[in-house]
């Protein structure tokens, strides 16, 4: 299937009148769009931002040796175990809320409906707050300091995301025909064996770009470590714009670089995997239209 009718299932094509205002609407927004970007800049120009020696200290050598490199090695070590955490929380969690077990699947379901609920800034608060106070967990096992922030951080985003990854699985395998899990018990498969041997790589291959996209969620999410002192990139950006007062805003838009350069490459990996699904999927689409036709029927669009 072309990208023409792929943008064309949905509705109609649009007309010659159509197209017009479509042009029309999209120009007067690229004006406003570049209007306001225009002033925003005109504005910043007025106060110096662009200035050369504002940009020095916080590009120094020395300063992204010290800080930039180790505030960016953190934030991912935060994300890839974040990800972790909550990749295989949240599969548990997702099995569990298509339990047959009804206690299962009741605490599974209170799991996914609290947890989704709280603010993540909030959960990362808290759980630092009361560890602070009684010093239950990290005093126990002799960390402190940044171990200790990373703990709570890397909980409290594996823990959230978890939820969301786990509704992500549900909605997956709900999404199955009914028909697959059938078969399975057809042939003697226990639901155990269907789940595992059938059930979950169709799943997995399924929900790979959905996933990929809330990782890039989490990744964003490593900047609530500010909120602990966890030296991540914005609060490395806060502690280089304290350093030197006039370049604060941007040490602020350095970081806000670094955050579109981590997320857009996980973006693109986004894009590279419903590519490939969709290369996969293409050839029994392929073979089906190709069965009808052959059968003497009308084969439909391949959608």
């Amino acid at each position: 299937m072309n990208s023409k009718n792929e943008t064309t299932v949905l509705f109609d094509a649009l007309g010659p009148k159509g197209r017009r205002n479509a042009n029309i609407a999209a120009i007067a927004s690229a004006v406003v769009i570049l209007g306001v970007l225009g002033w925003v800049a005109y504005v910043l120009y007025g106060e110096g931002f662009f200035e050369s020696s504002r940009w020095v200290n916080p590009l120094d050598a020395l300063v992204v040796e010290t800080t930039w490199i180790p505030a960016i090695v953190n934030t991912l070590v935060a994300f890839a175990l974040g990800s972790l955490v909550a990749l295989v929380l949240g599969v548990f969690i997702g099995f569990g809320r298509i339990s047959r077990f009804l206690p299962t699947r009741a605490a599974s379901t209170v799991y996914v409906q609290f947890f989704r609920s709280l603010p993540l800034v909030l959960l990362i608060w808290v759980s630092f707050t009361i560890d602070g106070h009684f010093g239950f967990t990290t005093d126990t096992l002799g960390w402190s300091g940044e171990a200790r922030r990373l703990t709570f951080l890397v909980l409290g985003l594996g823990i959230y995301n978890a939820a969301i990854l786990a509704e992500i699985l549900r909605a997956g395998v709900n999404a199955l025909p009914p028909g697959q899990a059938m078969a399975g018990q057809a042939i003697g498969l226990r639901h155990g064996q269907v789940q595992r041997l059938i059930v979950l790589p169709q799943v997995l291959r399924n929900m790979l770009p959905a996933v990929l996209a809330q990782l890039v969620i989490l990744l964003k999410d490593t900047s609530l470590g500010y909120v602990i002192t966890y030296p991540e990139l914005l609060h490395s950006a806060n502690i280089i714009g304290r350093d030197y007062s006039n370049s604060f805003l941007q040490a602020l838009i350095i970081a806000a670089l670094i955050y579109f350069a981590m997320a857009y490459a996980l973006s693109k990996m986004v894009v590279f995997a419903e590519r490939r699904m969709r290369k996969k999927t293409a050839a029994p689409k392929a073979a089906a239209q190709l069965e009808s036709v052959v059968a003497g029927g009308t084969a439909g669009t391949v959608v």
